[in-house]
């Protein structure tokens, strides 16, 4: 493979456990083209302002870069949108906060308060698969601090928007115009890292075989954290796909065929659950499987989908399988043998990019939807608390004070255990992007070193912008203490930002835990009821497909199930649980394994499984009433009478769903009596 494409398969196999968390490692996501653009941006704007000795209008080159971490990838039209969207406010922002500060301290306070409120109100926090691209409401909340840190009357205020409109618009115009996205080398590395992760989950159902003694705790790990990597790297790909990749046919089927893998495995994984240990032949068979992922993933690392010795190779194991004396195993081999030879003739024409809109205005401006109550909640937690850390750096005269009040904007987040985790994150990387800075500045440079010195670190910056949170501050911390240095030189730096981090962590926490603090009750209630909702969702349409069910909407109830799992179990991670935390614990690991053998026995039963359409009905119809009442009992916390067992049946799938509603209730009870102590 590539030394890329190597980086990519080494990382994602061994960052599983980060898969779903704040924290989550995505590799296939460097894009060092992507840096390279946006440092021709930052470059620029740079020499400008150096050439012709205008110190303020290095505030051009953070709007440029701010425009790159805003940039949502996809096509021309979608990216013009949404960085215009944040140039303008941005500049609007930017100036108002300018000219706000202008007039004294209670002025100052009352514009941070206001507007950081009003930016985070534009901000979703809808969960999401990995990294992503900054929200353009985000970064302006940051650019309404920068542009207090610089109070100037109207006219001055009105330049400094101008400043900032100008590095954006350079930006917008280099990145949607001059040198706009292509979807080769994502594309290809999306796909490496998805296999990989598909690979990674086979050695882990052949390592159960090899570790009889620690079975339970390998078969946890293999139905937790093994099966939610991979089912989150398929989704993630999917959305690659539909915004990086416009859309592109023979990626959306590779991913396709991916999931197809994933629910093949899946169903060898719950056949090991119920069956025991494979033969020597299963095993033969599972390592020939193994090696043949090898070779796809060395066929998509070189840009091709499939090979005639992939096909050779699949069309082999496909006969082996079917001659197995196990059924269920055969059944699954040879599916997933079938779903690498449909690779073949997956080549063809890349869409071309969307072009912009003859309407600007329509583009740009969209009718913008409600906040949800975590939206309003986290606005005023945030604006409560950069409020309350920029009146602290103001009365004990911190020199750079906004850099405090910057830590605290970013480090909030509408989970409790997701701001500390962001804490830690942001910790590590200044501590290490510190000593990167101090090193750079040690021999005092010129104004024209350091700024060939930003534009390397611009071009790591944004290359890994949505890789990792910690690696990409460690590039960020040196960058922008050497353009602090650039616009406003200042004695120890590293000093200053140490202690500027520290106090802007200490107020996140402190206002995550006490300004409208989250109810975890709520939190993991929410999480739960999606994901059994989800779950007897997909069984139920296992049991329609038998009756002529769309097989789409089976695939999609399969992803959702999936989904809502993945979920549940990043929830789940960062729960105290309150005084009851050890029962509650234990019961609601029993809840999370539940969910994925309910999972588990309907992609068996979709294989395998022998249709009677008055009995499918009937079942699928008890599953649903199953869902409907599980769903309340864990919206109110209280116990109730479940639906009478399904009499005609009693296969694995009702089994699972009826440990599903055993475990449900179990939880309930453990952590009902502990969140009331807790006071939730």
């Amino acid at each position: 493979m590539r030394l890329t494409s190597r980086l990519v398969s080494f990382v994602s196999r061994r960052t599983l456990w980060s898969e779903g968390q704040i924290y989550a490692v995505a590799p296939e996501q460097l894009d060092i083209v992507d840096g390279v653009r946006a440092a021709v941006s930052i470059a620029f704007l740079l020499a400008g302002a150096i050439y012709l000795d205008m110190p303020d209008m290095a505030f051009s080159v953070v709007a440029a870069f701010w425009t790159c971490l805003c940039d949502p990838f996809g096509g021309a039209r979608s990216r013009f949108r949404v960085m215009a969207k944040f140039a303008i406010l941005g500049a609007i922002v930017f100036a108002l906060s300018s000219f706000g500060a202008h007039f004294g301290t209670v002025s100052t306070t009352a514009t941070l308060f206001t507007l950081v409120a009003l930016c985070c109100l534009g901000r979703s926090y809808v969960p999401a698969f990995g990294p992503g691209p900054a929200q353009g409401s985000f970064i302006s909340a940051i650019a309404v601090v920068i542009g207090l840190s610089t109070p100037r009357p109207f006219e001055g205020a009105l330049q400094l928007g101008g400043y900032f409109l100008l590095g954006s618009a350079v930006t917008i115009v280099i990145s949607t115009l001059i040198w706009p996205n292509h979807a080769n080398a994502p594309g290809r590395l999306m796909l490496v890292m998805i296999y990989s992760r598909l690979q990674t989950m086979l050695s882990a159902l052949v390592e159960l075989d090899r570790s009889p003694v620690a079975d339970s705790a390998v078969r946890l790990q293999y139905e937790t954290l093994t099966r939610r990597a991979v089912r989150i790297a398929i989704e993630r790909g999917r959305q690659i796909v539909a915004r990086r990749l416009l859309g592109s046919k023979p990626h959306g089927h590779a991913v396709d065929v991916a999931a197809r893998l994933f629910a093949a495995l899946i169903a060898l994984g719950q056949h090991r659950r119920s069956g025991g240990m494979f033969s020597e032949e299963d095993l033969s068979l599972l390592r020939d499987l193994d090696e043949l992922l090898r070779e796809v993933i060395d066929c998509l690392d070189s840009g091709a989908m499939t090979s005639a010795r992939v096909n050779e190779e699949a069309r082999s194991l496909q006969l082996r399988a079917t001659e197995d004396q196990n059924r269920v195993f055969g059944r699954c081999i040879g599916g997933a043998a079938v779903a690498l030879m449909s690779l073949d003739g997956t080549t063809g024409p890349e869409q071309r990019q969307d072009v912009l809109s003859t309407s600007l205005l329509a583009t740009i401006f969209e009718r913008p939807a409600m906040p949800s109550p975590v939206v309003w909640h986290q606005a005023l937690r945030v604006s409560t608390a950069v409020t309350a850390c920029y009146l602290v750096g103001i009365w004990f005269g911190v020199s750079l004070s906004y850099w405090g009040t910057i830590a605290t904007l970013v480090v909030m987040q509408p989970a409790f255990g997701n701001t500390w985790v962001r804490v830690l994150e942001r910790a590590t990387g200044t501590l290490l992007g510190g000593l990167v800075a101090a090193g750079l500045l040690m021999n005092s440079p010129s104004d024209v070193v350091i700024a060939f010195m930003i534009v390397p670190l611009a071009v790591a910056v944004i290359a890994l912008r949505t890789v990792n949170y910690a690696l990409f501050m460690i590039f960020l911390t040196p960058m922008f203490m050497l353009l602090s240095d650039l616009i406003r030189p200042t004695d120890d730096l590293v000093l200053l930002r140490a202690v500027n981090e520290s106090l802007g962590a200490l107020f996140g926490v402190v206002a995550s835990i006490l300004v409208f603090p989250t109810n975890e009750r709520v939190v993991i209630s929410d999480a739960l009821r999606t994901a059994v909702s989800a779950n007897l969702s997909f069984a139920s349409s296992v049991l329609r497909s038998g009756q002529g069910s769309d097989l789409v909407e089976t695939s999609k109830a399969q992803a959702d199930a999936g989904v809502g799992s993945s979920r549940a179990e990043v929830a789940a991670a960062g729960l105290s649980l309150g005084n009851g935390a050890a029962a509650s614990s234990v019961a609601l690991k029993s809840v999370l394994l539940a969910l994925r053998n309910v999972c588990g026995a309907s992609v068996v039963f979709e294989i395998l499984g022998e249709h009677d359409p008055q009995i499918d009905r009937r079942r699928a119809d008890y599953y649903e009433a199953m869902s409907s009442v599980l769903e309340m009992q864990l919206m109110t916390w209280t116990l109730g009478a479940l639906p009478k067992p399904f009499p005609n049946s009693g296969d694995a799938l009702d089994q699972a769903v009826a440990d599903l509603a055993l475990t449900v209730q179990a939880f309930i009870r453990a952590y009902g009596r502990g969140g009331r102590d807790s006071g939730g």
